[in-house]
C-alpha cells in the first residue's frame, strides 16, 4: 500500500512538474512573441522616422532654394530701386549732358586703349535698360509721355466727332490695317519656310568644320574652303531671290510684304554674322594638330542652342553668351505688346485721316502744281508723327517685349538720337541694332581687311549697303522702283554728314530735325503719289520699264500753274 501511495505521489508530482514546465514554456513563448512584436514595431517606427527625415531634408533643400531665389530677386529689385532713386534725383541737365559726356569720354578713352593693336574695338554687351525706359522713371519725362498720349486721344476723338456730325458714320481708320496686313496667314507660312531654311545653316557649317578636320592636305582644304564660301554666297542669293519671288507670286499686300522682306533682311544679316563670327575660330581649331585640352570657349562649332537663341535674340552681332536677366516680367511684356498694337492702330489712323485724302486722286485726274505743293507740305506733320510712332513701336516697344521674353539684358537698341547735332551722330544713335551689324561686319572688316584703314571708302560702303537693303524692301513691297530712299541715304546722307560736322550743337540739332521732318514728308508724299497713281492708272507690268518709270509723272501728271503771284494783303 505504501508503495502504491508513493508511486501515485510521484506520478502526481511529475505531472505537476510537467504542467508547470508547460506553463513556463507557454509564458516564455508569449514573452518572445511580445518582444518580436515590439521589435517589429520599433523597426517600423525607425523606418518611418527615417522617411520623415528624408522628406524633411527634401523640404529643407527646397526651402533653401526658394529662399535663395527670392533673396536674389529681392536683391535685384533693391538694386533697381536704388538706381531708380538715384535717377529720379538727377537734374535734367546732368541726365542729358553730364552723364552722356562722361560716357562718351570714357568710351573714347577705352577705344584708344583698344586700338593700339591696329584693330577697331568690338561690340561689348552689358546689362542695361533702353534709354526711354530709364527716362520714363523721371516724373518730368513721364508727364511729357502722358501729355503726348492725351494729345493723341484728343485728335482721335476730334476725328470721330467730325465724321459722325458731317457724315453720320464713324471712321476709325482700320482700312489701312485690313488692306495692308491681308493674307497674314500666308505671310506666317512663308516666314516658317524661311525659318526652316535658315536653320539648315547650322548643320551645313558643322559639316564643313568636320570635313575640314579630315583633310590634311592644304590644297584639299583650300578647295573645300572655297566651295564652302561659294555655298554661303549661293545660299544667301537663293534665299533672297526665292523670298522675293514668293512675295510677288503670292501677291502679298504692302504691310505684309514689308514684314516678310524685313524678316528676309534680318535672316540674311543673322546668317552672315554667325558664319563670319565662327569661321576664324573654326579655321584656328582645324589647323591645330591636336585638340586635346581644348577649352570650352575655343570649340570650333557652338552648340545648336546658342545658334537658335541668336536667331531670335534682338541683336545682329553674334556672341556665344549674352547678358541675361533672371526672370521674365510678364507685365512688362504685356505692356509693350499693348503699345505695339496701339501704335499700329494709330499709324493706320494717321494714314487714313491725313495722308489718304491728299493722294488718293493721283493718277485718276490731272493735279495742279498748287495742289501738289499743298499735298507735299501737308504730309510733313503726318510723316513726322508716323516716323516717331514707328521708332517707338519697333525700336522700343517691340524690341523690349522680345528682350523680356528671351531674358536678353542688353537693351540699348538706340541712343539719344533726338539730341544729335550732326547727321553722323544721328546715324550711329538712331538704330543701334543695325548700326552694330554695319559697323562690325561691313565697316570694321572693310577698314581692317579691304581698304586698309581708308575709312572714307568704308563709310561709303556702309551707306550703300544700308541704302540697297532699304530700297529692296520698299521696291518689292510696293511693286515699283522709286529710289527716293536710296537717294536720301546715299547722297543726302553723305552730304549732311559733311554739312553738319562743324556746326554748333543747337544749330546742328535744329537743322537735323528740320531735315528729318522735311525728308520724311517728301518721302511719304512721293511714295503715296506713286502708289495711288498705279492704282488709279494701272500699267500692264509686262516689261521691266513699267516697274522703273514712275507712273505719277506720266499718267495724269502735274499741271503747271503759271498764274502764281505773291502780294501783301491790305486791310
Amino acid at each position: 500500500m505504501s508503495d502504491q501511495n508513493n508511486s501515485v505521489e510521484e506520478s502526481g508530482s511529475s505531472s505537476s512538474r510537467s504542467s508547470s514546465n508547460e506553463d513556463a514554456a507557454v509564458e516564455s513563448n508569449g514573452i518572445g512573441r511580445r518582444a518580436q512584436r515590439e521589435f517589429k514595431e520599433e523597426m517600423v517606427k525607425d523606418m518611418a522616422i527615417d522617411k520623415m527625415r528624408e522628406k524633411m531634408d527634401v523640404i529643407v533643400q527646397k526651402l533653401e532654394k526658394d529662399v535663395e531665389r527670392k533673396l536674389d530677386l529681392l536683391v535685384d529689385d533693391l538694386v533697381g530701386e536704388v538706381k531708380l532713386f538715384n535717377l529720379k534725383n538727377y537734374e535734367l541737365r546732368q541726365l542729358f549732358r553730364d552723364s552722356n559726356s562722361s560716357l562718351v569720354h570714357r568710351t573714347k578713352s577705352e577705344n584708344r586703349k583698344r586700338r593700339t593693336d591696329g584693330k577697331l574695338p568690338d561690340k561689348v554687351f552689358m546689362a542695361r535698360n533702353s534709354l526711354l525706359t530709364d527716362l520714363f522713371e523721371v516724373k518730368h519725362i513721364k508727364t511729357i509721355y502722358h501729355i503726348f498720349l492725351v494729345i493723341l486721344i484728343i485728335m482721335f476723338l476730334n476725328t470721330v466727332v467730325h465724321d459722325f456730325v458731317d457724315r453720320g458714320s464713324i471712321n476709325l481708320g482700320f482700312r489701312p490695317i485690313v488692306a495692308g496686313f491681308g493674307k497674314f496667314h500666308t505671310s506666317l507660312a512663308l516666314w516658317a519656310c524661311m525659318q526652316i531654311a535658315v536653320l539648315c545653316v547650322y548643320p551645313s557649317f558643322s559639316i564643313w568644320v568636320r570635313v575640314r578636320k579630315i583633310f590634311t592636305n592644304c590644297q584639299k582644304r583650300k578647295i573645300w574652303d572655297l566651295s564652302a564660301l561659294c555655298g554661303v554666297i549661293l545660299f544667301q542669293c537663293a534665299f533672297v531671290t526665292l523670298t522675293i519671288k514668293a512675295v510677288l507670286h503670292l501677291d502679298l499686300p504692302p504691310a505684309s510684304s514689308v514684314a516678310v522682306l524685313m524678316e528676309m533682311t534680318r535672316f540674311v544679316m543673322k546668317v552672315h554674322a554667325f558664319v563670319r563670327s565662327n569661321t576664324p575660330r573654326a579655321l584656328k581649331s582645324t589647323n591645330k594638330s591636336s585638340s586635346e585640352d581644348k577649352p570650352q570657349h575655343a570649340q570650333a562649332v557652338p552648340s545648336f542652342g546658342k545658334f537658335l537663341y541668336f536667331l531670335f535674340a534682338p541683336t545682329l552681332v553674334y556672341r556665344d553668351e549674352y547678358p541675361r536677366t533672371k526672370r521674365i516680367r510678364w507685365s512688362v511684356v504685356f505692356r509693350h505688346m499693348l503699345e505695339v498694337v496701339g501704335v499700329i492702330f494709330y499709324i493706320s489712323f494717321i494714314f487714313e485721316r491725313f495722308l489718304t485724302p491728299l493722294f488718293d486722286r493721283f493718277g485718276g485726274a490731272e493735279i495742279s502744281s498748287g495742289k501738289f505743293v499743298l499735298a507735299l507740305f501737308g504730309s510733313v506733320m503726318p510723316g513726322s508723327l508716323s516716323f516717331l510712332c514707328g521708332f517707338y513701336c519697333l525700336l522700343h516697344a517691340w524690341h523690349n517685349a522680345s528682350s523680356e521674353l528671351l531674358r536678353f539684358a542688353d537693351r540699348m537698341f538706340y541712343r539719344d538720337w533726338w539730341n544729335a547735332s550732326s547727321f553722323a551722330e544721328y546715324i550711329r544713335s538712331w538704330n543701334v541694332v543695325v548700326h552694330d551689324w554695319l559697323y562690325t561686319y561691313i565697316y570694321k572688316d572693310s577698314v581692317e581687311h579691304v581698304f586698309k584703314n581708308c575709312r572714307s571708302l568704308a563709310t561709303v560702303l556702309v551707306f550703300t549697303t544700308s541704302a540697297v537693303f532699304h530700297e529692296v524692301i520698299l521696291a518689292f513691297a510696293f511693286r515699283f522702283f522709286y529710289p527716293v530712299m536710296f537717294v536720301q541715304f546715299e547722297f543726302m546722307g553723305l552730304l549732311l554728314m559733311f554739312l553738319t560736322r562743324n556746326l554748333s550743337k543747337d544749330a546742328g540739332n535744329i537743322l537735323l530735325w528740320l531735315m528729318l521732318c522735311i525728308g520724311n514728308g517728301i518721302q511719304l508724299s512721293l511714295y503715296n503719289m506713286e502708289y495711288y497713281a498705279r492704282r488709279n492708272c494701272p500699267v500692264s507690268g509686262e516689261s521691266l520699264v513699267d516697274y522703273m518709270v514712275p507712273v505719277s509723272w506720266s499718267c495724269h501728271g502735274i499741271s503747271h500753274n503759271p498764274n502764281w503771284t505773291f502780294s501783301a494783303v491790305e486791310y
